[in-house]
């Protein structure tokens, strides 16, 4: 008995078996051996198999039954003598010359269909939608979350417990309000850098706070900081991130690398870059913020001045945080920063109180 070597699907999942088919008297035999090593053998009787054949420019087929239909893929040859075999069966070859001469053509078409409809998915819709779904996320949660990456992120890391106070009590200085109950932690690193969490942590480095020789640049990157925590940008980002890793996924089928980034955001967070939207939204809030408590906003100038002047020396080989070197680009934020600084003429105020913690930190 002749057989061949076929591809068998039954319609209703996505999944293909390799199969060995034979020739009955009244019916096709299907042999195939599933993924829990199982043997199956399908009959197909003559009088159901769908007459429709596609060849030529298609791996040839057939379908049986009603939808969703069973399928067979087959090698050239075989519609011959399944014809010689079974000559009362009748096939009809819908492929035509038409189709055959643009099936290229076709293909070409579709993949710049899919290829477009995903890069607007990418970069748009299903931003959008993470970006929705983050911001309806309840602040008891996003603090949870937060609370979460934090412990994790500190895991390699030493905690200036002193230093920490003084934070908190300097950053309590200007903002008495907060939506989130705000917790400032410095770390005793030479880090040059500082980031924010969901839910209310900012986290600084000891070698940020070495480099500043103004309070008003301490309370220009807690307020930065501040900005992204108010407007739940590092939430967003990790949302954005995540369903934009979950498109590709499904793309390149590689579903199962979704669970990683989820162990893996935690640590993103250090190293997170945000849109210049997010960075120009974050800036203007830092401002508004100092000019509002009469705090210097030039502060946050100085900083990013004196960091550009540090990266500039060669040997100290120091790199900017991620607050600084994320777009839009220094020199462009300092202008900006400059212009509303002429623009809203800060009335200054003395805080005798940041001046006492701003000495205690820096000795």
């Amino acid at each position: 008995m002749k057989k061949f070597d076929i591809t068998y699907s039954d319609g209703k999942t996505a999944r293909l078996y390799d199969a060995q088919l034979s020739f009955l008297s009244h019916s096709l035999s299907i042999r195939y051996i599933d993924e829990h090593g199982f043997t199956h053998v399908i009959n197909w009787d003559i009088d159901k198999i769908n007459p429709t054949q596609f060849g030529a420019s298609f791996q040839p087929k057939l379908t049986y039954g009603d939808f969703p239909f069973e399928t067979i893929e087959v090698g050239a040859g075989f519609f011959e003598e399944l014809q010689s075999f079974y000559p009362t069966l009748k096939l009809k070859n819908k492929t035509n010359r038409h189709i055959q001469k643009n099936t290229w053509r076709t293909i070409l078409l579709a993949f710049v269909i899919i290829a477009g409809f995903s890069a607007l998915s990418y970069f748009y819709i299903v931003p959008g939608i993470a970006d929705k779904v983050a911001q309806s996320i309840p602040v008891k949660y996003e603090m949870q979350l937060g609370e979460q990456i934090y412990q994790q992120n500190m895991l390699p890391f030493t905690t200036d417990s002193a230093k920490t106070v003084l934070a908190n009590k300097y950053f309590e200085q200007m903002v008495a309000d907060a939506p989130y109950p705000v917790k400032v932690t410095v770390v005793d690193n030479t880090i040059v850098n500082a980031f924010a969490m969901p839910g209310g942590h900012i986290v600084i480095f000891t070698g940020l706070l070495n480099q500043m020789k103004h309070h008003e640049e301490l309370a220009g990157v807690l307020a930065h900081e501040y900005g992204h925590i108010y407007y739940r940008h590092s939430l967003r980002s990790m949302a954005r991130s995540l369903a934009n890793y979950a498109l590709l996924s499904l793309v390149i089928g590689d579903v199962s690398g979704l669970a990683g980034i989820l162990i893996d955001n935690a640590d993103y967070i250090m190293s997170m870059k945000y849109s210049r939207e997010m960075e120009r939204q974050a800036d203007a809030f830092a401002f508004e913020l100092m000019h509002k408590n009469g705090i210097n906003p030039q502060g946050m100038v100085w900083l990013f001045e004196t960091l550009n002047d540090l990266q500039k020396d060669e040997e100290l080989q120091i790199q900017l945080p991620e607050f600084m070197s994320s777009h839009p680009e220094t020199v462009k934020r300092i202008d900006a920063m400059t212009k509303m600084a002429k623009t809203n003429k800060t009335t200054l105020r003395s805080n005798e109180q940041m001046e006492v913690i701003w000495g205690q930190l820096k000795r």
